[in-house]
């Protein structure tokens, strides 16, 4: 009994000591606490304030590639630079460049010349590049005439073209290389 009672007492105060030893450790411990809390319902009611415009992205996926029309782009140009096809028919853009290339609808750089629903206003063009097709880089507006993105080598970007017309293009990197889709 008496062992047990030593034991006893030899727990309680490694416990005493050990709560003192926290204690006087962290003596601000409560303080931070507390000014952590208040700090997170600041950032909540700055949440709350904020006013959030409504938008609605709609993630419009790409056709099946086609081997029928196809489009290289190359460090020095694109082949075929004018291509002709039916209304409904996809053009796939192919990147056999050493460096990447932005195949993408003229005119450059807002790409907005292919009629669409989803361009964006002039105040949108800074996150995507200067483009008026994309919410920001490697997010389209819809079914827009732009991957919104670069493509690395052998890296596919597929359009269905549903407007009659003559549709001009170009590398957005090197805006130079041009060509055309003629869709009857």
């Amino acid at each position: 009994m008496k062992i047990m009672n030593i034991s006893l007492l030899v727990i309680s105060v490694l416990t005493l000591i050990l709560v003192a030893i926290v204690a006087f450790s962290f003596p601000n411990l409560h303080g931070r606490i507390h000014t952590v809390s208040q700090t997170v319902d600041r950032i909540e009611q700055a949440v709350e304030q904020l006013s959030v415009k409504e938008f609605v992205i709609v993630e419009v996926p790409q056709p099946p590639v086609s081997t029928k029309n196809v489009i290289q782009i190359t460090d020095t140009g694109l082949k075929p630079t004018s291509l002709t096809i039916k209304k409904g028919e996809v053009v796939t853009f192919i990147s056999k460049a050493t460096a990447p290339v932005w195949p993408a609808g003229d005119d450059h750089p807002t790409h907005d010349a292919y009629p669409s629903v989803a361009y964006a206003k002039e105040g949108d063009q800074a996150k995507s590049f200067g483009s008026k097709a994309c919410v920001e880089y490697g997010i389209r507006k819809g079914d827009v005439f732009d991957p919104c993105k670069l493509l690395l080598p052998e890296e596919t970007f597929t359009f269905r073209f549903n407007e009659k017309g003559t549709w001009g293009f170009h590398n957005h990197v090197r805006p130079e290389h041009t060509g055309k889709i003629i869709v009857g």
